[in-house]
């Protein structure tokens, strides 16, 4: 006598909840570093489109952007002024309002420009000269926080999970060469916050994830 196969109820419903395992695993993946790569992408756009404004500023306005100064658009030859004169810019804050304050946790003595592109910069108001790296009483370039989608989630500073000293501050300033441990793919969290520098005519990355986010292929 001929006995049929085939499968029971049980066994169909158990591979159709594995494959739904297995399907909903590789959309997170693929969500996760289709994001990875948009927020890359905007990070090297907006290295290029503000550097490119401080270079107008300094070939149309005859502006210094290395001994640029704090304030607003009052003076022309402060940090907010000379990049809102060659950017499109949506509006500018001083201090925090609505939000800056879903973005940043520390913007209450910064000042924000929210880029028409949906970018935003953020850096502090005392940011006075020192984007002058050749004077002799600036110790440290400023530095300062870009946010490449603006409001939305997840408003987290992209880092490195490396073995930095005790006491450092590697994405502020991320300056010890002594440590060899830095960003590759498997230890870089980058999300769509930088850290950035002003140094002399440049905006600049700061700090290995930024550095690995504009110059890794």
């Amino acid at each position: 006598m001929k006995k049929n196969t085939a499968f029971t109820l049980a066994e169909v419903m158990l591979t159709i909840a594995i494959i739904g395992i297995v399907v909903a695993i590789t959309i997170i993946t693929l969500m996760l570093n289709t994001n990875r790569a948009e927020f890359k992408t905007g990070f090297k756009k907006f290295i290029s489109s503000v550097n490119q404004a401080i270079a107008g500023a300094i070939v149309n306005d005859y502006l210094d952007f290395g001994a640029a100064t704090v304030g607003t658009m009052e003076s022309t030859q402060s940090i907010m002024s000379m990049l809102s004169q060659q950017m499109h810019v949506a509006k500018t804050v001083v201090g925090s309002d609505a939000d800056t304050q879903k973005m940043f946790k520390d913007a209450d003595s910064n000042y924000t420009i929210f880029l028409a592109d949906g970018m935003v910069l953020s850096y502090p108001q005392n940011a006075a000269g020192c984007t002058n790296f050749l004077k002799a009483d600036v110790k440290k370039e400023c530095a300062g926080i870009v946010d490449v989608n603006g409001t939305k989630f997840p408003n987290k500073l992209s880092n490195c999970q490396c073995d930095f000293p005790s006491g450092t501050k590697p994405e502020i300033y991320a300056d010890n060469t002594a440590n060899n441990n830095f960003c590759n793919e498997e230890n870089a969290l980058i999300s769509d916050q930088y850290s950035i520098r002003f140094k002399g005519q440049l905006i600049i990355p700061n700090g290995y994830a930024a550095r690995y986010a504009l110059y890794e292929k």
